[in-house]
């Protein structure tokens, strides 16, 4: 591949992976449930297979990193063939609701695991010296999601949920096919580098732990908010088109600020960037909770642009130039990790909270829990050198 086609073929790369994550991980509810799991089922179901991430993610990311005989694509190239294993069970055996069960936790395992892979790759590339545009690409990767999800409703009303699977698994052979075309890696030599264990990374950088536990607390304000926003919508009166309406919006935010972020951020120390957007998480979850009408609330949702789409490629980038190169990929799994838990958590405490005193009260104790992750921030990113 010519050196020129390096940065639009990661480009379509990260988009064929927020497409597939569309299939995958936002359409689960609706596949389970016509195989005939209850909600409290599903939501069992997915917690365990983001836990299982969690813990596994820093396993794959140790072999990324040390490279002596599986490199990063290889590795990632791997994992798109084994995804499409359990997508086919489910696409077959559909009607066996145990191992449609075990097949879809699976799924959900091996596909949250690809993703901060698919970043380091990315800083991989531009380590290498390849011209590169992490926000551009990332930036395409939610435009594909939006996309996709549109029209995902009318698919499955047309074809069935096994439509699914079927469009998952297309995307990662396409995703297998795009990652041969890119140059090999120079691996790693275990007599210059040594990786280290998670808990190692953590001591050898403490502030990055800080910072991480500060992205755990602002994700479970960020996905209570995603998670819950039609129970937010039915608070004012309004219903499903709206919440489609919404996820379009947030995503041409997203990609407006990821599109730029490379000039936005030019000279710019990333640690002060991610303090900045972890003001915007809070201030995004008091916006939120003070909306009483729709256009409010679309003004509430205007602070997407500096939290979440600023922070996305602006921890990728902060991770790549803080850690030392054997634990690169490590540090990428760090804050996907820190991103699940948040997820994990913001879910359950807002579902519940939300179930005894409604969405409201839901939403502000999450904010509140978003606030101290911002203190955790201001602790614990440091300056980056430019």
């Amino acid at each position: 591949m010519h050196k020129k086609w390096i940065s639009p073929c990661y480009s379509v790369l990260q988009g064929l992976y927020w497409a597939s994550y569309g299939a995958i991980y936002s359409f689960a509810t609706v596949f389970l449930l016509e195989c005939d799991f209850s909600n409290a089922q599903i939501g069992t179901l997915v917690a365990i297979s983001c836990i299982l991430s969690a813990c596994f993610q820093p396993f794959a990311a140790a072999i990324a990193d040390k490279g002596e005989w599986l490199s990063l694509r290889g590795l990632m190239s791997c994992l798109c063939i084994l995804t499409i294993i359990p997508m086919a069970i489910l696409f077959f055996f559909h009607d066996v609701m145990v191992l449609s069960g075990i097949a879809y936790l699976v799924l959900l395992l091996l596909h949250l695991t690809y993703q901060p892979l698919l970043s380091a790759f990315g800083m991989q590339l531009l380590n290498q010296g390849y011209a590169l545009d992490f926000g551009v690409a990332r930036g395409i990767g939610s435009m594909s999601y939006a996309v996709l999800s549109f029209f995902l409703g009318t698919l499955t009303v047309l074809f069935g949920v096994t439509c699914l699977p079927v469009i998952g698994s297309i995307l990662y052979v396409l995703m297998f096919l795009l990652l041969q075309t890119f140059p090999k890696s120079q691996k790693h030599h275990a007599s210059l580098v040594q990786t280290q264990g998670t808990w190692r990374i953590l001591q050898t950088y403490p502030r990055f732990g800080i910072l991480c536990l500060g992205i755990v607390l602002v994700f479970i304000s960020h996905s209570g908010i995603n998670m819950y926003m039609i129970q937010i919508l039915e608070r004012i009166g309004k219903g499903n088109a709206e919440l489609g309406q919404l996820m379009s919006y947030t995503a041409v935010l997203e990609f407006i600020v990821m599109l730029l972020f490379a000039r936005m951020t030019k000279g710019r120390d990333y640690g002060t960037i991610l303090k900045i957007t972890s003001v915007f998480f809070v201030l995004k979850a008091v916006f939120v909770a003070l909306a009483s009408n729709l256009l409010l609330l679309y003004m509430a949702l205007l602070t997407q642009l500096c939290s979440f789409a600023l922070f996305t490629p602006a921890s990728v980038y902060y991770a790549n130039m803080v850690l030392d190169d054997a634990n690169k990929v490590k540090g990428q799994a760090l804050i996907t990790i820190a991103i699940t838990i948040g997820n994990i958590i913001g879910s359950f405490l807002c579902g519940n909270v939300a179930q005894v005193c409604g969405i409201t009260t839901a939403i502000w104790v999450t904010a509140a829990m978003g606030a101290i992750g911002a203190i955790c921030f201001y602790k614990g990113a440091e300056k980056t050198s430019i």
